[in-house]
Protein backbone atom coordinates (compact mmCIF):
# COMPACT_ATOMS: atom_id res chain seq x y z
CA UNK A 1 0.00 0.00 0.00
CA UNK A 2 1.40 3.81 -1.12
CA UNK A 3 2.35 5.93 1.98
CA UNK A 4 0.41 9.49 1.36
CA UNK A 5 3.28 11.96 1.75
CA UNK A 6 2.36 15.26 2.84
CA UNK A 7 2.98 18.34 0.80
CA UNK A 8 6.34 20.27 1.46
CA UNK A 9 5.22 23.86 3.46
CA UNK A 10 5.62 26.31 1.32
CA UNK A 11 6.80 29.92 2.86
CA UNK A 12 5.90 33.37 1.14
CA UNK A 13 7.55 36.87 1.49
CA UNK A 14 5.79 39.72 -0.10
CA UNK A 15 8.01 42.59 -1.65
CA UNK A 16 6.81 45.60 -2.41
CA UNK A 17 8.03 47.70 -5.83
CA UNK A 18 6.96 51.11 -6.50
CA UNK A 19 5.95 51.60 -10.77
CA UNK A 20 7.55 53.65 -12.48
CA UNK A 21 5.91 56.91 -13.96
CA UNK A 22 2.20 56.70 -13.79
CA UNK A 23 -0.09 54.32 -13.92
CA UNK A 24 -1.62 53.32 -16.75
CA UNK A 25 -5.54 54.25 -17.68
CA UNK A 26 -6.52 50.92 -18.55
CA UNK A 27 -4.68 49.66 -15.15
CA UNK A 28 -6.95 51.78 -13.05
CA UNK A 29 -9.82 51.71 -15.06
CA UNK A 30 -9.27 47.70 -13.78
CA UNK A 31 -8.83 48.35 -10.29
CA UNK A 32 -12.22 50.01 -10.59
CA UNK A 33 -13.63 47.00 -12.27
CA UNK A 34 -12.17 44.89 -9.66
CA UNK A 35 -13.35 46.87 -6.71
CA UNK A 36 -17.18 46.99 -8.14
CA UNK A 37 -16.44 43.06 -8.64
CA UNK A 38 -15.80 42.62 -5.09
CA UNK A 39 -18.24 44.16 -3.08
CA UNK A 40 -20.71 43.18 -5.62
CA UNK A 41 -19.17 39.21 -4.51
CA UNK A 42 -19.72 40.61 -1.05
CA UNK A 43 -23.69 41.22 -1.18
CA UNK A 44 -23.98 38.43 -3.00
CA UNK A 45 -22.48 36.33 -0.60
CA UNK A 46 -24.50 37.76 2.48
CA UNK A 47 -27.37 37.21 0.49
CA UNK A 48 -26.71 33.08 -0.11
CA UNK A 49 -24.87 32.90 3.09
CA UNK A 50 -21.91 31.52 1.42
CA UNK A 51 -17.86 32.74 2.42
CA UNK A 52 -15.65 30.96 0.50
CA UNK A 53 -14.31 31.52 -3.13
CA UNK A 54 -15.36 28.24 -4.51
CA UNK A 55 -18.61 28.61 -3.34
CA UNK A 56 -18.42 32.29 -4.69
CA UNK A 57 -17.28 30.72 -8.22
CA UNK A 58 -20.42 28.49 -8.19
CA UNK A 59 -23.00 31.39 -7.50
CA UNK A 60 -21.91 33.81 -9.43
CA UNK A 61 -19.45 33.04 -11.65
CA UNK A 62 -21.85 33.12 -14.92
CA UNK A 63 -23.87 36.33 -14.10
CA UNK A 64 -20.41 38.42 -13.13
CA UNK A 65 -19.19 37.65 -16.45
CA UNK A 66 -22.30 38.95 -18.19
CA UNK A 67 -21.67 42.17 -15.20
CA UNK A 68 -18.13 42.46 -16.24
CA UNK A 69 -17.48 41.70 -20.05
CA UNK A 70 -14.43 43.54 -20.50
CA UNK A 71 -12.04 42.14 -17.42
CA UNK A 72 -9.99 38.77 -17.69
CA UNK A 73 -11.45 35.75 -16.21
CA UNK A 74 -9.04 35.07 -14.01
CA UNK A 75 -9.24 38.51 -12.26
CA UNK A 76 -12.76 37.69 -11.84
CA UNK A 77 -12.36 34.61 -9.80
CA UNK A 78 -9.52 36.29 -7.76
CA UNK A 79 -12.03 39.01 -6.92
CA UNK A 80 -14.35 35.92 -5.80
CA UNK A 81 -11.60 35.46 -3.33
CA UNK A 82 -11.04 39.05 -1.73
CA UNK A 83 -14.59 38.66 -1.34
CA UNK A 84 -14.42 35.37 0.53
CA UNK A 85 -11.58 37.00 2.76
CA UNK A 86 -14.33 39.66 3.85
CA UNK A 87 -16.83 37.20 4.33
CA UNK A 88 -14.87 34.87 6.67
CA UNK A 89 -13.42 38.24 8.77
CA UNK A 90 -16.78 39.42 9.01
CA UNK A 91 -18.22 35.81 10.18
CA UNK A 92 -15.65 36.21 13.38
CA UNK A 93 -17.70 38.84 14.23
CA UNK A 94 -21.24 37.47 14.00
CA UNK A 95 -21.11 36.17 17.20
CA UNK A 96 -20.09 38.92 19.19
CA UNK A 97 -23.00 41.15 17.73
CA UNK A 98 -24.97 41.94 15.05
CA UNK A 99 -23.75 43.74 12.09
CA UNK A 100 -24.99 47.13 11.32
CA UNK A 101 -22.90 47.99 7.89
CA UNK A 102 -22.58 45.45 5.14
CA UNK A 103 -18.75 45.72 4.84
CA UNK A 104 -17.65 47.55 1.56
CA UNK A 105 -14.07 47.63 -0.07
CA UNK A 106 -13.15 51.35 -0.70
CA UNK A 107 -9.46 51.33 -1.63
CA UNK A 108 -8.34 50.89 -5.21
CA UNK A 109 -6.97 47.13 -5.95
CA UNK A 110 -6.87 44.27 -7.79
CA UNK A 111 -5.33 41.03 -6.97
CA UNK A 112 -4.12 38.79 -9.94
CA UNK A 113 -2.83 34.86 -9.72
CA UNK A 114 0.49 33.94 -10.71
CA UNK A 115 -0.91 32.31 -14.31
CA UNK A 116 -2.54 35.89 -15.10
CA UNK A 117 0.39 37.68 -15.42
CA UNK A 118 4.12 37.54 -16.38
CA UNK A 119 7.31 39.16 -14.68
CA UNK A 120 10.50 40.14 -16.59
CA UNK A 121 12.75 39.10 -13.58
CA UNK A 122 15.75 40.74 -15.76
CA UNK A 123 14.29 43.85 -16.60
CA UNK A 124 11.52 43.71 -13.59
CA UNK A 125 8.58 45.03 -15.94
CA UNK A 126 5.00 43.19 -15.16
CA UNK A 127 2.88 42.20 -18.28
CA UNK A 128 -0.37 42.19 -16.81
CA UNK A 129 -3.77 41.37 -18.86
CA UNK A 130 -7.04 43.57 -19.08
CA UNK A 131 -8.83 41.94 -21.58
CA UNK A 132 -8.80 39.74 -24.35
CA UNK A 133 -6.09 41.51 -26.83
CA UNK A 134 -5.45 44.65 -24.31
CA UNK A 135 -2.16 44.16 -22.13
CA UNK A 136 -0.41 46.69 -20.39
CA UNK A 137 3.11 46.81 -18.63
CA UNK A 138 4.15 48.09 -16.13
CA UNK A 139 7.78 49.06 -15.31
CA UNK A 140 8.87 49.02 -11.81
CA UNK A 141 11.69 50.42 -10.02
CA UNK A 142 14.90 47.82 -8.74
CA UNK A 143 17.26 48.61 -5.92
CA UNK A 144 19.75 45.54 -4.89
CA UNK A 145 17.08 44.31 -2.28
CA UNK A 146 14.55 43.66 -5.15
CA UNK A 147 17.69 41.87 -7.18
CA UNK A 148 18.01 39.40 -3.87
CA UNK A 149 14.35 37.96 -4.73
CA UNK A 150 14.66 38.64 -8.62
CA UNK A 151 17.60 36.56 -9.01
CA UNK A 152 17.17 33.83 -7.04
CA UNK A 153 15.90 31.24 -9.64
CA UNK A 154 14.48 29.04 -6.46
CA UNK A 155 11.91 31.44 -5.83
CA UNK A 156 8.62 31.04 -7.67
CA UNK A 157 5.88 33.76 -8.21
CA UNK A 158 2.50 33.81 -5.78
CA UNK A 159 0.07 36.33 -6.58
CA UNK A 160 0.50 40.10 -7.22
CA UNK A 161 -1.29 42.99 -5.90
CA UNK A 162 -1.61 46.29 -7.50
CA UNK A 163 -2.28 49.53 -5.90
CA UNK A 164 -2.21 52.97 -7.26
CA UNK A 165 1.82 53.74 -6.16
CA UNK A 166 2.67 50.69 -6.30
CA UNK A 167 2.95 46.93 -6.87
CA UNK A 168 3.29 43.87 -4.36
CA UNK A 169 4.64 40.59 -5.12
CA UNK A 170 4.70 37.15 -3.18
CA UNK A 171 7.60 35.04 -3.93
CA UNK A 172 7.47 31.35 -2.46
CA UNK A 173 9.81 28.27 -1.92
CA UNK A 174 9.55 25.26 -0.25
CA UNK A 175 10.22 25.51 3.66
CA UNK A 176 14.35 24.48 3.98
CA UNK A 177 14.95 21.96 6.86
CA UNK A 178 16.43 23.40 9.94
CA UNK A 179 20.65 22.61 10.52
CA UNK A 180 21.44 20.68 13.52
CA UNK A 181 22.64 23.23 16.02
CA UNK A 182 26.03 22.91 17.31
CA UNK A 183 25.46 25.97 19.66
CA UNK A 184 22.67 27.68 21.01
CA UNK A 185 21.27 31.43 21.75
CA UNK A 186 18.76 32.06 24.61
CA UNK A 187 16.77 35.38 24.54
CA UNK A 188 14.81 37.46 27.05
CA UNK A 189 12.52 40.04 25.29
CA UNK A 190 12.52 42.71 27.54
CA UNK A 191 11.37 46.34 26.53
CA UNK A 192 14.64 47.83 25.26
CA UNK A 193 16.49 44.78 24.68
CA UNK A 194 16.80 40.96 24.22
CA UNK A 195 18.95 39.63 26.54
CA UNK A 196 20.33 36.34 27.42
CA UNK A 197 22.88 34.03 26.63
CA UNK A 198 24.86 32.22 24.00
CA UNK A 199 26.01 28.59 24.60
CA UNK A 200 28.82 27.06 22.73
CA UNK A 201 31.72 24.53 23.51
CA UNK A 202 34.31 27.34 24.44
CA UNK A 203 31.61 28.54 27.43
CA UNK A 204 28.73 30.98 27.68
CA UNK A 205 28.65 34.56 27.57
CA UNK A 206 26.23 37.08 27.84
CA UNK A 207 24.68 38.28 24.39
CA UNK A 208 22.56 41.51 24.30
CA UNK A 209 20.59 43.08 21.33
CA UNK A 210 19.10 46.57 22.29
CA UNK A 211 16.51 48.70 21.12
CA UNK A 212 15.78 51.46 23.44
CA UNK A 213 15.02 53.98 20.63
CA UNK A 214 11.35 51.86 20.21
CA UNK A 215 10.02 52.67 23.37
CA UNK A 216 11.04 56.65 23.04
CA UNK A 217 9.32 57.01 19.43
CA UNK A 218 6.07 55.16 21.34
CA UNK A 219 5.89 57.56 23.84
CA UNK A 220 6.44 60.85 21.24
CA UNK A 221 3.68 59.36 19.22
CA UNK A 222 1.57 58.72 21.99
CA UNK A 223 1.91 62.97 23.04
CA UNK A 224 1.34 64.05 19.12
CA UNK A 225 -1.55 62.07 19.13
CA UNK A 226 -2.58 63.75 22.29
CA UNK A 227 -2.28 66.55 21.39
CA UNK A 228 -3.53 67.06 18.18
CA UNK A 229 -7.01 65.09 19.71
CA UNK A 230 -6.87 68.15 21.97
CA UNK A 231 -6.04 70.82 19.54
CA UNK A 232 -8.71 69.03 16.89
CA UNK A 233 -11.72 68.39 19.31
CA UNK A 234 -14.10 70.34 17.22
CA UNK A 235 -13.01 68.10 13.81
CA UNK A 236 -13.05 64.92 14.91
CA UNK A 237 -12.48 63.84 11.37
CA UNK A 238 -9.40 65.75 10.35
CA UNK A 239 -8.39 64.44 14.39
CA UNK A 240 -8.62 61.07 13.15
CA UNK A 241 -6.77 61.82 10.02
CA UNK A 242 -3.73 63.25 11.52
CA UNK A 243 -4.09 60.52 14.30
CA UNK A 244 -4.03 57.72 11.73
CA UNK A 245 -0.76 59.15 10.43
CA UNK A 246 1.27 59.40 13.06
CA UNK A 247 0.22 55.54 13.81
CA UNK A 248 1.87 54.89 10.50
CA UNK A 249 4.63 56.90 10.75
CA UNK A 250 4.81 54.87 14.53
CA UNK A 251 4.74 51.64 13.32
CA UNK A 252 7.15 51.92 10.18
CA UNK A 253 9.77 53.51 12.40
CA UNK A 254 9.26 50.53 14.83
CA UNK A 255 9.19 48.12 11.97
CA UNK A 256 12.12 49.00 10.62
CA UNK A 257 13.82 48.75 14.28
CA UNK A 258 12.35 45.38 14.39
CA UNK A 259 13.37 43.70 11.32
CA UNK A 260 17.16 45.42 11.88
CA UNK A 261 17.61 43.14 15.15
CA UNK A 262 15.80 40.32 13.80
CA UNK A 263 18.57 40.39 10.76
CA UNK A 264 21.28 40.57 13.47
CA UNK A 265 19.83 37.71 15.28
CA UNK A 266 19.70 35.36 12.36
CA UNK A 267 22.68 36.13 11.11
CA UNK A 268 24.68 35.81 14.47
CA UNK A 269 23.01 32.36 15.08
CA UNK A 270 23.80 31.07 11.37
CA UNK A 271 27.42 31.71 11.77
CA UNK A 272 27.44 29.82 14.77
CA UNK A 273 24.79 27.11 13.79
CA UNK A 274 23.13 28.05 16.89
CA UNK A 275 19.61 27.43 17.93
CA UNK A 276 17.55 30.83 19.09
CA UNK A 277 15.29 29.86 21.60
CA UNK A 278 12.79 32.86 23.11
CA UNK A 279 9.83 32.74 25.07
CA UNK A 280 6.22 31.14 24.32
CA UNK A 281 4.45 34.41 25.28
CA UNK A 282 0.91 33.09 24.43
CA UNK A 283 -0.82 33.78 27.62
CA UNK A 284 1.60 35.89 29.56
CA UNK A 285 -0.16 39.22 30.59
CA UNK A 286 2.06 41.27 32.88
CA UNK A 287 0.29 42.77 36.08
CA UNK A 288 -1.79 45.70 35.91
CA UNK A 289 0.10 48.88 37.91
CA UNK A 290 -1.71 51.66 36.21
CA UNK A 291 -2.60 53.27 33.08
CA UNK A 292 0.31 54.54 31.84
CA UNK A 293 2.13 51.10 32.75
CA UNK A 294 -0.50 49.45 30.92
CA UNK A 295 -0.56 51.82 28.25
CA UNK A 296 3.10 50.86 27.52
CA UNK A 297 2.79 46.63 28.70
CA UNK A 298 0.02 47.00 25.54
CA UNK A 299 2.26 48.86 23.00
CA UNK A 300 5.53 46.58 23.51
CA UNK A 301 6.18 45.05 20.56
CA UNK A 302 7.79 41.75 21.55
CA UNK A 303 5.20 39.39 20.09
CA UNK A 304 5.76 41.26 16.40
CA UNK A 305 9.57 41.16 17.15
CA UNK A 306 9.10 37.44 17.91
CA UNK A 307 6.83 36.73 14.34
CA UNK A 308 9.56 38.78 12.69
CA UNK A 309 11.99 36.57 13.90
CA UNK A 310 10.60 33.18 13.45
CA UNK A 311 9.26 33.80 9.72
CA UNK A 312 12.75 35.19 9.04
CA UNK A 313 14.42 31.94 10.66
CA UNK A 314 12.01 29.70 9.01
CA UNK A 315 13.05 31.43 5.11
CA UNK A 316 16.61 30.97 6.02
CA UNK A 317 16.73 26.89 8.10
CA UNK A 318 17.61 28.86 11.35
CA UNK A 319 15.75 26.27 14.25
CA UNK A 320 13.58 28.48 16.78
CA UNK A 321 12.43 26.93 20.09
CA UNK A 322 9.84 28.06 22.22
CA UNK A 323 9.92 27.97 25.83
CA UNK A 324 8.12 28.31 28.80
CA UNK A 325 9.11 31.82 30.56
CA UNK A 326 7.26 31.82 33.99
CA UNK A 327 9.84 32.36 36.86
CA UNK A 328 12.46 32.44 34.65
CA UNK A 329 13.96 35.84 36.08
CA UNK A 330 13.28 34.53 39.44
CA UNK A 331 14.94 31.07 39.50
CA UNK A 332 18.22 30.03 40.63
CA UNK A 333 19.77 28.03 37.41
CA UNK A 334 22.22 26.36 39.86
CA UNK A 335 19.84 26.22 42.80
CA UNK A 336 16.68 25.93 41.27
CA UNK A 337 15.47 28.58 44.34
CA UNK A 338 12.87 30.87 43.02
CA UNK A 339 12.76 34.28 44.87
CA UNK A 340 9.22 35.73 45.33
CA UNK A 341 10.28 39.28 46.88
CA UNK A 342 10.82 42.19 44.56
CA UNK A 343 14.48 41.46 42.42
CA UNK A 344 16.51 44.86 41.59
CA UNK A 345 18.83 44.73 38.29
CA UNK A 346 20.38 41.79 39.61
CA UNK A 347 19.49 38.45 40.67
CA UNK A 348 21.27 37.48 43.58
CA UNK A 349 20.70 33.86 44.97
CA UNK A 350 21.74 31.95 48.49
CA UNK A 351 23.73 29.63 47.05
CA UNK A 352 26.31 32.08 46.03
CA UNK A 353 24.78 32.76 42.40
CA UNK A 354 24.78 36.34 40.82
CA UNK A 355 23.79 37.49 37.32
CA UNK A 356 21.98 40.01 35.56
CA UNK A 357 17.95 39.73 36.26
CA UNK A 358 17.83 39.40 32.13
CA UNK A 359 21.21 37.24 31.64
CA UNK A 360 19.50 34.92 34.07
CA UNK A 361 16.29 34.30 32.68
CA UNK A 362 18.08 33.53 29.26
CA UNK A 363 19.65 30.84 31.05
CA UNK A 364 16.53 29.82 32.72
CA UNK A 365 15.42 29.82 29.39
CA UNK A 366 18.06 27.84 27.71
CA UNK A 367 17.78 24.98 30.48
CA UNK A 368 13.96 24.59 30.22
CA UNK A 369 14.20 24.20 26.13
CA UNK A 370 17.27 21.76 26.93
CA UNK A 371 16.68 20.14 29.98
CA UNK A 372 18.94 17.49 29.16
CA UNK A 373 21.42 19.49 27.88
CA UNK A 374 22.23 19.76 24.01
CA UNK A 375 23.53 16.95 21.34
CA UNK A 376 26.84 16.35 21.75
CA UNK A 377 26.80 16.93 25.78
CA UNK A 378 27.04 20.69 25.15
CA UNK A 379 24.97 22.17 28.46
CA UNK A 380 25.53 25.49 30.56
CA UNK A 381 28.20 25.50 33.05
CA UNK A 382 28.37 28.33 35.68
CA UNK A 383 32.00 27.96 36.25
CA UNK A 384 32.54 29.15 32.23
CA UNK A 385 30.10 31.79 32.51
CA UNK A 386 31.72 34.71 31.71
CA UNK A 387 30.29 37.36 33.71
CA UNK A 388 32.38 40.16 32.59
CA UNK A 389 32.34 39.96 29.03
CA UNK A 390 28.98 41.57 27.40
CA UNK A 391 28.64 40.06 23.51
CA UNK A 392 26.48 42.68 21.39
CA UNK A 393 24.38 41.48 19.04
CA UNK A 394 22.79 44.84 17.86
CA UNK A 395 23.37 48.20 18.87
CA UNK A 396 21.32 51.29 17.53
CA UNK A 397 24.19 52.59 16.54
CA UNK A 398 24.85 49.81 14.28
CA UNK A 399 22.27 50.41 11.41
CA UNK A 400 18.93 51.83 12.42
CA UNK A 401 18.50 55.39 11.10
CA UNK A 402 18.55 58.16 13.74
CA UNK A 403 15.36 60.04 14.00
CA UNK A 404 15.50 63.37 12.41
CA UNK A 405 13.85 65.30 15.26
CA UNK A 406 16.60 63.85 17.43
CA UNK A 407 15.61 61.66 20.86
CA UNK A 408 14.47 63.33 23.81
CA UNK A 409 16.44 62.55 26.97
CA UNK A 410 14.19 62.87 29.58
CA UNK A 411 11.44 61.10 27.52
CA UNK A 412 13.92 58.39 27.44
CA UNK A 413 14.56 58.53 31.53
CA UNK A 414 10.92 58.72 31.84
CA UNK A 415 10.73 55.20 30.41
Amino acid sequence: MPIARSSPLMLHRAVVFHIHGELPFEARMLMEDFRLAVNSAIRAGLHAKVTSRNALTKLAYKDFRIEHPNMYAQHLVSSFEVAGSVLKNLRRRWGKGPIHRIPYVRRLMMKAENQAYKLDRENGVVDLPIRAGCHVKLRLVLSDYHRIFLNDKSLSLGSLTLLPDRVIIAFRKSAPRPYTPETALSLDTNERSLDGVFLSKGGSTPVQAAFPDVAVIQARHHNRRKRLQKTKAHDRRTSRRLCNKEGRRERCRIEYRMHQVANAVLSFAEEHRAAVVLEDLNGMIGRKRGKSFNRRLSSWPRRKLHNIIEYKAAWNGVPVIKADPYNSSRRCPICGRIKHSRMGAEFDCECGWRADRHVNAGINLLQTAFPEGMAGGLRFSPGAFQHDVMMILYDPEMGARSEPNGTSQSMGRSL
